[in-house]
């Protein structure tokens, strides 16, 4: 065993014990590159290996290892008179506070979080190298007992290590914080430039349909019987895609929900969201209901009409009627289309489902129907038009919360 020599301008020696190669390699480039000179061991035997061929001014360990881990190896240097002059610094994830007790009752001097910057392990081990204090011998002070999650652990350590350690946590906890704040500016810098395009994307196409649409209602009302019949397909299809396009920008404000619930009159939502199916046969009594809810609620009722217009086909005949439930208004919007299977009335509302006809669409549209209502303290849910009889049409059930 060769002892550390007294010559101030050697090389300090570190023995790094990591069983990950790649790790270990950039360790060994970074510490040489700071003029350390570098042992490396695969795992906590190999390191008492190590150990007994050449002494090092600080060892550098892993915790997961196999064979032995970086626990047992402090523990085992550190019962050793030998050895336990040596500073170990424990490299943990830290993702439990009990990392730092476990790293105490080994009987390590100090830790650094995985992953690490270079500069700041180098910083670290210069500071520990520096110290004019060295670390106390097992015993000097009475073991401290700390208790955590019900059970009691014994720490050797004297305070000032405790404190070392304890601020060592700390540091960790603060440059994790930093590096979570950084993720979260460059996310939100991210999702600012994600949003920006979609606002560029949704401006252009929605202009473009637009114009399409004029264009082709023109059409509608000067064609004869034949061309009439492609026009009105193409309007669909208009529609459809102006659907998808509103649809992604709802869930977009959903994901940034800002606005607070306030109370709204619903019969003004209604007689707004009419206007952009005048070509639709839609019948609806005046409500005087208020409830509470946001801009948003309009996007529930053209996704149920424009949905219930789909599926019932040109000569859809669409009802809307309110009633009052109690603390609560309800909302239900028939058709005379094909009906929803009773199997399906469950999980129709669910992200991405689909019905069994060849209708177009990806389901979205009724799951945002189900976030909106669900936000806005409600309950939605599929029923048949007619009871009893799911080919006789459809009928979709939401309430609302009454403004106070």
């Amino acid at each position: 065993m060769s002892p550390p020599s007294d010559d101030p301008n050697r090389p300090r020696k570190i023995l790094v014990v990591e069983d990950s190669r790649t790790q270990a390699e950039m360790l060994r480039t970074t510490l040489e590159s700071h003029g350390y000179s570098v042992t490396l061991a695969e795992n906590g035997s190999a390191g008492l290996d190590a150990l007994k061929a050449d002494v090092p001014d600080v060892i550098i360990s892993d915790v997961v290892m196999p064979v032995m881990d970086g626990y047992e190896f402090c523990r085992t240097v550190k019962n050793d008179d030998r050895y336990r002059h040596i500073p170990i610094i424990l490299l943990t994830m830290l993702a439990d506070s009990k990392d730092v007790i476990y790293a105490m009752v080994s009987g390590a001097d100090n830790f650094i979080t995985k992953p690490y910057q270079g500069d700041y392990l180098v910083s670290k081990l210069n500071h520990i190298l520096s110290s004019k204090k060295p670390p106390s011998a097992a015993g000097a002070e009475p073991p401290a007992e700390f208790r955590l999650s019900g059970k009691m652990y014994p720490i050797t350590h004297s305070r000032h290590q405790i404190i070392e350690l304890l601020l060592s946590a700390y540091e960790a906890a603060v440059l994790q914080h930093q590096e979570l704040l950084a993720a979260q500016r460059k996310l939100a810098d991210a999702n600012d430039e994600v949003n920006l395009y979609l606002d560029i994307i949704t401006h252009d196409i929605n202009n473009v349909n637009s114009g399409a649409m004029a264009l082709t209602e023109l059409l509608v009302r000067t064609s004869a019987d034949r061309e009439k019949t492609l026009a009105l397909r193409l309007e669909t299809s208009i529609n459809e895609s102006t659907e998808i396009i509103n649809n992604v920008s709802t869930i977009r404000r959903l994901h940034e929900r800002r606005e607070a619930l306030v109370p709204v009159a619903l019969d003004e939502i209604v007689r707004n969201v009419l206007h952009q199916f005048q070509n639709s046969d839609i019948r609806y009594a005046v409500t005087t209901a208020r409830v509470l809810a946001d801009s948003l609620l309009r996007q529930v009722f053209i996704n149920l009409i424009g949905n219930s217009i789909k599926f019932s086909g040109t000569e859809a005949v669409i009802g809307i009627s309110v009633r009052d439930a109690g603390d609560a208004v309800e909302v239900v919007i028939t058709d005379n289309g094909p009906g929803i299977p009773d199997d399906m009335k469950p999980v129709i509302f669910d992200r991405f489902r689909r019905g069994r006809t060849t209708k177009s669409g990806k389901g979205l549209g009724l799951f945002i129907v189900r976030s909106l209502v669900e936000s806005y303290g409600g309950s939605v849910w599929a029923a048949d038009a007619e009871p009893g009889r799911p080919g006789g049409g459809a009928a979709i059930h939401f309430t609302l919360k009454k403004a106070p």
